[in-house]
């Protein structure tokens, strides 16, 4: 094979590699699992926060979301668009909205209902399906990000909530560490960068959103969570 030719193929596979579309199907990692500890999360702190990040995740809860904020289908969007230009934040309101922002100005807005305080709750988007079910809150500091395993279709994934685009190696290492506790393997675990985004930041109101937080039950003690100490 001369080496124009060997230039071409290359050329060709990396095409190829960019354009790879999402596959949930094979991001699917394992069944939904009985959560028996979740972690307490202090409200003083969670009503200060009015933006946070997705760092840290696995590939099912990425693509899900991503396909969710992008409103097309799967097999529409490639692989590389969502690592390099999803640059996705959540804005959160005091009513329990959330709305989600990034790939280009796209925004879609989520709802939560309270089962247990914010250790347990479902989320959904306020109009149309996709990215629902019951999240839980499992690990966190209490200062600068929050773990959440997310029952949805059947499926378990998690995601981090962080204050920052980016977390320290040691926090980062305790997170990995913390969802295989829970049975989520490394191979499926991903990350979103940010040092690419060019992320314009929505002036508002915590207060601006409508619709009105529901509540069922409510409670702010965990199961023996994983809280994790102050130093």
């Amino acid at each position: 094979m001369s080496s124009n030719q060997l230039l071409s193929v290359l050329v060709t596979l990396l095409v190829a590699s960019c354009a790879k579309a999402l596959d949930l199907e094979s991001a699917k990692e394992q069944p939904c699992f009985n959560i028996t500890k979740t972690a307490v999360l202090d409200l003083n702190w969670v009503g200060t926060l009015k933006t946070l990040y997705y760092p840290l995740m696995s590939r099912l809860d990425l693509f899900s979301s991503a396909t969710n904020l992008i409103q097309k289908d799967p097999k529409d969007i490639s692989e590389a668009s969502v690592y390099y230009d999803l640059c996705v934040y959540w804005n959160l309101y005091s009513n329990g909205t959330i709305t989600a922002r990034g790939y280009n100005g796209k925004s879609r807005e989520y709802q939560t209902k309270l089962i247990k305080g914010m250790e347990i709750f479902e989320f959904a988007p306020v109009v149309g399906t996709g990215y629902s079910g019951t999240k839980y809150t499992t690990l966190t500091d209490n200062k600068s990000f929050f773990f959440t395993p997310f029952c949805m279709d059947g499926q378990m994934s998690w995601g981090i909530g962080s204050t920052t685009p980016t977390l320290p190696e040691d926090t980062i290492k305790m997170v990995y560490d913390h969802a295989e506790s829970l049975g989520f393997k490394r191979e499926y675990f991903t990350e979103l960068r940010y040092d690419r985004c060019d992320i314009e930041m929505i002036e508002y109101s915590s207060n601006d959103a409508d619709n009105a937080i529901e509540t069922t039950t409510t409670g702010n003690s965990g199961d023996g969570g994983y809280l994790i100490p102050e130093s």
